[in-house]
């Protein structure tokens, strides 16, 4: 079959062809994503791995290690009980965040998604916020960060809930954006490990610093999760329209 190149006189529309020209760059944007994907998660995973890895310096109870040096008088009470359910819990509502995110559209895998999302709802709402509560009180470097804490933990069981209404409801579209933020949130610690990381390397460390890194380590990946979710919309709408238009005038 002989090629013919993009003009009016073509069996090919002109929108049509601008498609065909359009699959390249969208494929390897596409590819490039997936890539960026990989990266995340794999960056993910090393951090949750060297999060269990300091599990032994937390039983017994380490007060030399980084995370309780200085929390002698605070480990005491309720603090200690909510200090391990976190721990423990944690690292499973990540993994299973993780899952949970990638497998929905698969329809294989809706009944398994279904009941390890109510598991999800679960440990968030039961372990996970109320633990995070009791933290925030003795945070480090004061009511600051532990405001902080604590509205991190309270909005991570709102898109939680949120998200399980809606899937209950059967709108899934919106169930998806909830889910999304109730994910955004849940890997804001990987986040505030990395800054904190940071932070150390350049020898940056402080209090303030620490305030300032319990703010935006949650809030920074919030927002540009909602600019692009609005941008996407906007795309998708004006994509819509065009087609439309077209439509209207062939």
């Amino acid at each position: 079959m002989v090629a013919f190149p993009c003009s009016s006189f073509n069996l090919l529309s002109q929108q049509e062809c601008g498609a065909v020209k359009a699959h390249g760059p969208a494929r390897r944007l596409a590819t490039l994503k997936k890539l960026a994907l990989v990266a995340t998660v794999l960056l993910g995973v090393k951090v949750v791995v060297s999060i269990v890895l300091q599990y032994g310096d937390y039983f017994p109870p380490n007060f030399d290690s980084s995370f309780l040096v200085g929390r002698e008088k605070s480990f005491t009470g309720i603090y200690p009980p909510a200090f391990y359910a976190h721990i423990i819990a944690g690292p499973i509502t990540l993994l299973l965040a993780a899952y949970l995110m990638f497998s929905g559209k698969r329809k294989t895998q809706q009944k398994l998604h279904r009941r390890l999302g109510k598991l999800q709802v679960l440990l968030v709402l039961g372990v996970i916020v109320p633990s995070g509560l009791i933290m925030a009180i003795w945070a480090f470097s004061g009511p600051i960060a532990g405001v902080a804490f604590a509205l991190q933990s309270i909005a991570t069981g709102i898109t939680a809930a949120m998200a399980a209404r809606y899937a209950m409801r059967k709108k899934i579209a919106i169930h998806q954006i909830w889910a999304t933020r109730c994910f955004v949130l849940l890997i804001s610690p990987l986040i505030f490990r990395l800054a904190s990381g940071v932070l150390i390397v350049t020898e940056s460390e402080s209090v303030e610093a620490y305030r300032v890194n319990a703010w935006l380590s949650w809030l920074v990946p919030l927002l540009v999760y909602e600019v692009w979710r609005c941008r996407q919309q906007r795309t998708r709408k004006s994509a819509l329209a065009e087609r439309r238009l077209m439509e209207a005038t062939s």
